[in-house]
């Protein structure tokens, strides 16, 4: 990743994250790994006046799968994956911590799902001149994920939409989101802050890029739990249905799964995630044309 990183560490990156996960910094990083075979390396990269923080694990032989997070999370967010060594043997883990979270410009919200998918464009194209990069976004990183498929498919070996918010008006508000988006919002931590920004915002700039799924061309592995009731059910069949008739879509509605899936049936993820690598069908599939 030579020109897009100012900085590297290997050094040896708690055994369990609590709420400073979300703002974790790299000495707690390291700590957490300290017990580890092996340790990931956390790096920065420059894209325009942003400087973004991610992470990664696995051989540079391997190919890669890009993460990204949702609202309000940060890269931390996967660091089961990342002591997984049944998965970063196969395939070399890359996360980062989207635009106002982590270490990520924390607190500077960018609301335009555009805007995030040209801002970790040039991590795709480098991460890419290896390969073909599996793409894997969780919730609002899943908006960011389908635009980039979208403008930068034949760079793609594989699409993963996880529990991902990409129809317009098609997600709950939380209460407390009305608190945080009110002048007395100021009260609230900066990730809560950022998440809210996100969530007005969200609908109207998903609707920007509806245009765009027909360009999408690499395979799609669409995983949803038939309970969400944060992200509906309905957004993972919108997605179905926009993608063009010639793409290959796996989707696997997972029953009685709310949108805690990442937590809850990390089993499945896991395994989803390397089907879609490896580009072949999973035992659980449902539905693929």
């Amino acid at each position: 990743m030579a020109g897009l990183l100012l900085s590297a560490c290997s050094r040896r990156v708690p055994p369990h994250f609590s709420a400073w996960k979300l703002t974790s910094s790299d000495s707690q990083i390291w700590e957490s790994f300290a017990d580890a075979a092996v340790q990931p390396t956390i790096f920065y990269f420059r894209s325009d006046e942003y400087t973004l923080r991610g992470w990664t694990i696995g051989a540079d032989s391997l190919p890669v799968t890009l993460l990204l997070h949702g609202a309000p999370s940060s890269m931390v967010k996967y660091r089961a994956l990342f002591r997984d060594s049944s998965v970063y043997k196969h395939t070399r883990l890359v996360a980062i911590d989207r635009p106002g979270y982590g270490k990520s410009h924390y607190g500077k919200a960018v609301v335009s799902i555009a805007d995030q998918a040209h801002i970790i464009e040039p991590l795709l194209k480098k991460l890419a001149e290896n390969g073909p990069v599996v793409l894997c976004g969780s919730s609002y990183g899943g908006s960011v994920a389908a635009k980039l498929a979208m403008d930068h498919s034949d760079q793609l070996r594989a699409l993963v939409l996880q529990s991902a918010s990409v129809q317009p008006h098609a997600e709950r508000t939380p209460k407390i989101a009305r608190w945080i988006h009110s002048p007395l919002g100021f009260v609230f931590p900066k990730w809560a802050r950022v998440a809210t920004r996100e969530k007005y915002a969200h609908s109207r700039s998903l609707e920007t890029i509806q245009d765009g799924w027909h360009r999408i061309q690499c395979p799609v592995w669409i995983l949803h739990g038939t309970m969400d009731d944060l992200i509906y059910p309905s957004n993972a069949e919108y997605a179905y249905q926009q993608l063009s008739p010639h793409t290959t879509v796996t989707y696997i509605p997972i029953d009685s799964t709310r949108h805690n899936m990442y937590w809850a049936r990390r089993d499945v993820v896991k395994s989803f995630l390397l089907e879609a690598l490896h580009c072949s069908n999973p035992d659980f599939l449902t539905n693929t044309r």
